[in-house]
């Protein structure tokens, strides 16, 4: 990273310092050389579970996360066991438990695409593999090392985000779930715009699974991060479908995004306002029973978005 850069910003308020700057001169895609001692990764799907240890020799998040079962040292390998902070009993149980309290989700039938948001070493979206789920996974810099390596790594796809300054690189309604679990987002930020960016990538109809301490602690900042929260949702029209508890008492709770605009336009205050003018874009053409749908739905316009131009279609 451009340690310059960072250090050169004016302000931190949008998390700058943790997105990517990469030097201006000269020019760089900033590539990275590889570590000393950096071997073939092992391959999929034995990757998922084990990677050599000199290929991401970080050996701090074993020890900060040593009782959450995220990733363990053996030998020359990392082993992940498919821990994480919200799955006490497993990923897989917590994917069970997900479809469980919500099975019109179906993974793999109704869910196809996921966006895990946080993901830590990406273990949700590794797993989800198995139920023939698509997922990237996205998370910040932190300060337990550079978690996205470990998951490009193992072979799950994954990036560094914000979502502070920045659109997502996603087109309009790209996921049928976005799932973020622990993760330490601000969502209510700036009226709101770290969540309407996820309202713009989410598809009509779509959910968006919150496992988050202000979903099931009590305390006076989950307190008002919840309400918060609650506030944000009910505004842009996202309706709570299911709020419920694991056996490890970690709460979650499912979102749906609307699949019309009826309630945009029902809305007392135009908080946060709808675009003027026609102007969805949506890149997915969907056929069915010989049908062609088209979804469009309207933009909150507390997030630019971009034209796509003229899609042909043959």
């Amino acid at each position: 990273d451009n340690v310059k850069a960072v250090k050169a910003l004016k302000s931190i308020r949008h998390m700058e310092h943790r997105e990517r700057h990469c030097p201006t001169e000269p020019r760089s895609r900033c590539l990275v050389p590889l570590p000393a001692g950096y071997r073939l990764p092992l391959p999929w799907p034995r990757s998922r579970d084990m990677i050599w240890y000199n290929n991401v020799p970080h050996p701090k998040l074993v020890e900060y996360k040593k009782d959450q079962n995220w990733v363990r040292k053996s030998g020359n390998y990392f082993v992940f066991p498919g821990g994480g902070t919200q799955f006490k009993a497993g990923v897989t149980r917590y994917i069970r438990f997900i479809e469980q309290i919500m099975p019109q989700i179906k993974w793999g039938t109704h869910a196809r695409t996921v966006l895990d948001v946080g993901c830590g070493v990406a273990s949700f979206g590794g797993y989800l593999l198995d139920r023939n789920v698509i997922t990237m996974s996205i998370a910040p810099k932190d300060e337990h090392e550079a978690q996205i390596q470990f998951a490009l790594e193992r072979g799950i796809p994954a990036f560094l985000a914000v979502i502070g300054t920045q659109k997502l690189p996603f087109p309009d309604n790209s996921f049928d779930v976005i799932h973020c679990a622990r993760c330490r987002v601000h969502w209510y930020a700036d009226g709101g715009k770290p969540l309407l960016e996820l309202n713009r990538v989410l598809r009509p109809g779509g959910y968006y699974i919150w496992s988050a301490t202000p979903v099931y602690r009590r305390g006076k900042r989950d307190e008002d991060d919840w309400n918060a929260m609650v506030t944000l949702t009910k505004s842009i029209c996202w309706r709570t479908v299911v709020k419920s508890k694991d056996i490890n008492r970690i709460g979650v709770v499912i979102y749906q995004k609307p699949t019309s605009n009826s309630c945009y336009t029902e809305r007392k205050n135009n908080e946060p306002p709808l675009c003027s003018g026609s102007n969805g874009h949506s890149p997915w053409i969907i056929l069915s029973d010989g049908l062609l749908h088209w979804w469009a739905m309207y933009d909150l316009c507390h997030v630019k978005v971009a034209g796509y131009g003229d899609i042909g279609i043959r």
